[in-house]
C-alpha cells in the first residue's frame, strides 16, 4: 500500500493565460495510517525572471520600474491561505483554495 498524501483532484474553472484573478481548488488525500500536520506548496512563476531582467537592464521608466517592483513584491501569481491547512486524518481528504493571478504582458 502506498503511503503519503496524494493529489486527489484539481478544479480550475476558466484557467487560461489571459486571466486576471481566479481560484483553483486542490483536494489532497491522506492515504497513510498517520495524520498529516504539515503542508508545503511551492509555485514556479515564469514571469519573475523576465521582470527581474527588465529591472536589471535599467531600460524601464520610473513608473514601469515602480509597477514592476510592486508587482514582484506584493502580487504573487499563486498564493494560498495557510490557515485553511488543517490536519488531514488518515484516509481523509482536505480541499484547499489557491488564488491565481494572471499577469498579462510578460
Amino acid at each position: 500500500m502506498a503511503k503519503g498524501v496524494f493529489l486527489y483532484s484539481i478544479y480550475a474553472p476558466r484557467l487560461s493565460a489571459t486571466l486576471y484573478r481566479s481560484t483553483i481548488r486542490v483536494t489532497l488525500e491522506n492515504v497513510s495510517p498517520i495524520p498529516v500536520d504539515f503542508l508545503h506548496f511551492a509555485f514556479e512563476d515564469s514571469t519573475i525572471e523576465p521582470a527581474q531582467k527588465a529591472l536589471a537592464d535599467g531600460s524601464l521608466s520610473v513608473f514601469e520600474t515602480y509597477e514592476t517592483e510592486y508587482s514582484l513584491i506584493h502580487t504573487p501569481v499563486f498564493s494560498w491561505d495557510q490557515d485553511e491547512a488543517k490536519i488531514i486524518a488518515p484516509n481523509q481528504n482536505l480541499t484547499l483554495t489557491l488564488s491565481c493571478f494572471g499577469k498579462v504582458g510578460w
